[in-house]
């Protein structure tokens, strides 16, 4: 297996006492981790883990996930089982006219989360579902992180107690970490996801892109706000295939991401006997985070596989328009030549610096300028200088150095 940091052993303590936070959590209890979701946050949320994980690790970690994000989780080394809210099952039921059998699996899911008595019960998201969801569990503890907003919203503070925020500048990674460091009494630093791969998954995904060079686009996001145009796009990938870089486009695929991808890659300079393409739909979530760890670079507007890329080490370029980078900015292991590799904010955050950001909105009544106002060229001058300032960490430095093994090209 290949991890992005190898778990501690059994015997490995970062913390000051043998067993922190005992009195909360006594020796060999369970915790339930509650995040439903999305990708990003399910990547925020990882360090958490891994830190409570290793400081404690006779505790036993569940985490109640919804299965659109649940696959990235799999086999991870800290996590004794995962609770899938099938949430695409159960809407299906309710919108087929299947309201019973929807209802059963609800009350099926309910069951499973009460199965057993867990000493905390930790709320990462922050919302009425995670809120709910807290509630029912059955735990002597139970926390919220403050979250994004620095506060919890939807009414999920009345099913556990808030941790306070300590300043308003930590990234989401540290704000969840606060919820860590009040369980067990004291402070853990980011380490890792502990994000672990096989050797048979890593050799699939090399076969789906290749052993040509690439660098990777993923220019979707859920939010309309979040998006760059796609001329914008088309102008940085023909700039930077004439530098010799394969371009490949990933999303999650229909119509219009497949029209979308179509106009970034029409007419790109050529770059050997590799063509430039398009992923879209093709790839699990575990399959396009070791894909991203084997690019060159990554160049994406503020969405998860963009967080998946920076939490696997590899360069991003990540487009910010009505979100916060600093709560929200890239976040994982990064090195610089010569230097030894570190955990915390990375990559290059390029935004407009307009007063009106963040303004945390999904639709925007003047027309979205902090996206417009973003230029081609400097999404390709950061390009540039990433490659120059920053190497491959983390797992994709561990896989990087062997990228061009393997049969075929793309």
């Amino acid at each position: 297996m290949t991890t992005l940091f190898a778990p501690l052993s059994k015997n490995s303590q970062t913390a000051e006492s043998p067993l922190p936070g005992r009195l909360r959590l006594p020796k060999g209890s369970a915790v339930l981790v509650v995040l439903f979701g999305r990708i990003g946050d399910v990547v925020f949320t990882l360090p958490s883990v891994v830190a409570l994980a290793r400081a404690r690790p006779d505790v036993s970690i569940d985490w109640i996930v919804e299965d659109r994000c649940a696959d990235l989780l799999h086999g991870h080394p800290h996590l004794r089982e995962i609770i899938l809210f099938e949430r695409s099952k159960i809407s299906g039921l309710f919108k087929g006219g299947h309201p019973l059998r929807a209802v059963r699996e609800l009350s099926s899911l309910i069951r499973t989360l009460r199965r057993r008595p867990y000493a905390a019960v930790l709320d990462f998201q922050g919302l009425l579902k995670s809120g709910i969801a807290t509630g029912l569990a059955r735990g002597a503890t139970k926390l919220g992180s403050p979250s994004t907003y620095g506060r919890m919203k939807e009414g999920a503070g009345l099913f556990s107690r808030q941790v306070p925020l300590t300043h308003s500048g930590l990234h989401l990674v540290e704000r969840h970490l606060l919820v860590v460091r009040e369980l067990l009494g004291v402070p853990l630093p980011p380490e890792s996801t502990g994000l672990v791969f096989g050797e048979d998954e890593i050799r699939s995904a090399r076969e789906k892109v290749g052993t040509v060079p690439f660098v990777l686009i993923h220019p979707f996001a859920s939010w309309p706000t979040r998006s760059w145009s796609v001329d914008s796009w088309k102008k940085v990938a023909r700039e930077i295939a004439g530098r010799g870089f394969r371009i490949l486009v990933a999303g999650a695929g229909g119509a219009f991401q497949e029209e979308f991808a179509r106009t970034i890659l029409e007419g790109l300079p050529a770059t050997g006997q590799s063509t430039h393409r398009a992923l879209l739909g093709t790839l699990t979530l575990r399959e396009l985070a070791i894909v991203l760890a084997l690019s060159e670079a990554v160049l994406a507007v503020d969405s998860g596989p963009m967080h998946i890329a920076a939490a696997v080490g590899a360069r991003v370029v990540a487009l910010f328009g009505p979100t916060d980078p600093v709560r929200l900015g890239p976040f994982g292991p990064r090195r610089r030549p010569g230097e030894e590799e570190i955990y915390g904010r990375s990559g290059a955050v390029l935004t407009a610096g307009l007063p009106c950001q963040p303004c945390m909105l999904r639709r925007c009544p003047i027309g979205t300028p902090c996206q417009s106002r973003l230029t081609p060229s400097a999404v390709t001058e950061a390009f540039g200088r990433i490659l120059g300032e920053q190497e491959r960490a983390g797992l994709s430095r561990l896989i990087g150095s062997r990228s061009a093994e393997g049969g075929g090209g793309a």
